[in-house]
């Protein structure tokens, strides 16, 4: 695989992780303290306020405030030697002109002057006694973030059809990009690069024109 790897070819380990709503996994809590404690943990979920949580040699259920933790290292039930780690960082959205922000468990799947991240989240639906009248789906964000600044949304993959999602991709591409890549944005948007779900095309494109050391007029 490419130094700068398909983001998405990443993603079905980590949905396999979510995929079994109410199992418990082996996993290390690191908190905002420096301390940390293992045991088994259900699974982290974007907008989840408290993680159910049993310590390794007890049989309490406690209820851990995600507020208080750093990251949260799973066991990767493939590979025990692969853990698969999730970070609470306060994400950018760009639901109109405006920036919005928000706490979301992310996954890093590459590191860099700009590095990204993947979450993921499921919706079970609403179901009567013979079917659903809402039904299930999910959603995969992925997040860029240039240095230290806050990881930023630059694609969403869905279950269910979105309107105009082009254009919504089109304007996270332009916010994140438009101060330290222009050329990536102008390209972008005249079609120019073809990302389909491959974000990694704009990481690629980004790390061979537009790193820091390579242009000096960059922000």
């Amino acid at each position: 695989m490419s130094k700068t790897i398909k983001i998405f070819s990443v993603l079905i380990l980590f949905f396999s992780l979510y995929a079994k709503a109410q199992k418990k996994f082996e996993a290390t809590l690191y908190f905002l303290d420096g301390s940390k404690r293992s045991g088994k943990l259900t699974e982290v979920m974007d907008r989840d306020s408290k993680l159910i949580f049993i310590e390794n040699g007890s049989k309490k259920r406690e209820k851990i405030k995600v507020k208080s933790l750093d990251k949260v290292e799973y066991v990767n039930p493939e590979n025990s030697h692969e853990p698969i780690t999730v970070e609470l960082r306060e994400c950018v959205f760009y639901t109109s002109k405006k920036p919005q922000t928000e706490y979301c468990w992310l996954k890093k799947v590459h590191t860099g002057e700009v590095s990204a991240y993947i979450t993921y989240g499921t919706d079970g639906g609403i179901r009567n006694a013979h079917h659903y009248t809402v039904t299930p789906s999910y959603l995969v964000n992925v997040f860029f973030q240039y240095k230290n600044e806050k990881p930023q949304l630059i694609y969403f993959h869905n279950s269910t059809w979105t309107p105009n999602k082009k254009k919504i991709i089109k304007r996270h591409v332009r916010n994140f990009f438009k101060d330290i890549c222009p050329n990536l944005v102008s390209d972008f948007e005249e079609d120019k690069i073809e990302m389909k779900t491959n974000t990694g095309i704009l990481m690629e494109y980004y790390e061979k024109n537009c790193l820091s050391n390579q242009n000096t007029s960059k922000i």
